[in-house]
C-alpha cells in the first residue's frame, strides 16, 4: 500500500465550465475511479487509501456528473456532506447504473445528522459509510471497506440451482431449497436488493403474515455458512429494510 500510495494521484475539482476544456474530458474518459467530493478532507483521505488514481469531481455541480460517461469505471465515491446532497447523489448513482452493473459504488456521508442507506442501496449503491471525524478511524474504516469490496476483493461462485450447491472453483457448499431460493431472487432482483417483506413472498407467494425473526434466523445461518466456506460477505443486511446481494460475485 505505501508503494501505491507513494504514486502520485491526479487530482481534479472540477466545476461544470472547467469541462469544457478538451483534456478534461479527455481525463474524465480515461478515468476508472471517480469522487464526487465536497470536501477537501475526504479528497486527501481517498488520495491516501486508493491506490488507483482518482478522478475527484465538485459535487456541488450534479450536472456535471450527469453528463459523464461511467460505462469503464471500476469505483465511484459520493460524498454526502449535508442531508441536501442525497438527491443530487442518487441522480448521479442511477446514471452509474444505466450503463455499468460492475462498478463498486461507495456513498461516504460526512455529516452529523441522521441518515438512512436505503434509498442508496435500493438504486445501486454497495456500501454506505457514516464516517467518524477522527481521522485514524476514518482511514481504517475507509481502508477496511476498499478492501473488502468486490473491487478490491474478487471471488466468483457459481449458483447450481438443480443440485443444491453453492459453488467455487475449488469448493462446493450444500446448500437448501430454501437458501437456494433466497440467492436466487437476490441475484434476480434489481441492483441485488430486496425487502424482508418480498423475500417472505418469494418463499411462499400465497403468505399473509410471516415470522421475521425465522425468515431473520434462515439468511443468518446461510450467511455464516457461507462465510465459513468461503470467507466473504456474499449477503449484506440493509438495516430496517431488507438484505442486498454482494454485486459482482454471482452472475445471473
Amino acid at each position: 500500500m505505501q508503494a501505491s500510495m507513494a504514486k502520485s494521484s491526479r487530482l481534479y475539482v472540477l466545476g461544470l465550465g472547467n469541462m469544457l476544456f478538451a483534456g478534461c474530458k479527455a481525463d474524465a474518459l480515461n478515468s476508472s475511479v471517480f469522487n464526487f467530493a465536497h470536501t477537501q478532507v475526504l479528497i486527501d483521505d481517498l488520495n491516501k487509501v486508493v491506490s488507483s488514481e482518482i478522478l475527484h469531481l465538485d459535487a456541488s455541480c450534479p450536472a456535471l456528473g450527469l453528463n459523464l460517461n461511467f460505462s469503464k469505471a471500476e469505483a465511484v465515491f459520493f460524498e454526502i456532506n449535508t442531508p441536501d446532497a442525497t438527491h443530487e447523489s442518487l441522480d448521479i448513482l442511477k446514471k452509474v447504473r444505466q450503463t455499468n452493473q460492475a462498478a463498486c459504488v461507495f456513498i461516504l456521508v460526512t455529516h452529523s445528522k441522521s441518515f438512512s442507506g436505503t434509498h442508496f442501496y435500493v438504486s445501486g449503491a454497495d456500501h454506505c459509510l457514516k464516517l467518524p471525524n477522527d481521522p485514524q478511524e476514518r482511514k481504517q474504516l475507509l481502508s477496511k471497506t476498499i478492501k473488502e469490496s468486490h473491487w478490491e476483493s474478487t471471488a466468483q461462485l457459481y449458483l447450481d440451482r438443480t443440485r443444491l450447491l453453492l459453488c467455487s472453483t475449488t469448493h462446493k457448499l450444500d446448500i437448501s431449497y430454501t437458501e437456494m431460493t433466497i440467492i436466487d431472487a437476490l441475484i434476480k432482483a434489481p441492483e441485488h436488493v430486496m425487502s424482508q417483506d418480498r423475500i417472505a413472498k418469494t418463499l411462499d407467494p400465497n403468505i399473509i403474515f410471516y415470522d421475521p425473526r425465522a425468515l431473520e434466523k434462515t439468511i443468518s445461518r446461510l450467511r455464516t455458512k457461507i462465510r465459513k466456506t468461503y470467507n466473504i460477505e456474499l449477503i449484506i443486511s440493509v438495516r430496517a429494510y431488507g438484505y442486498r446481494l454482494r454485486r459482482g460475485t454471482i452472475s445471473r
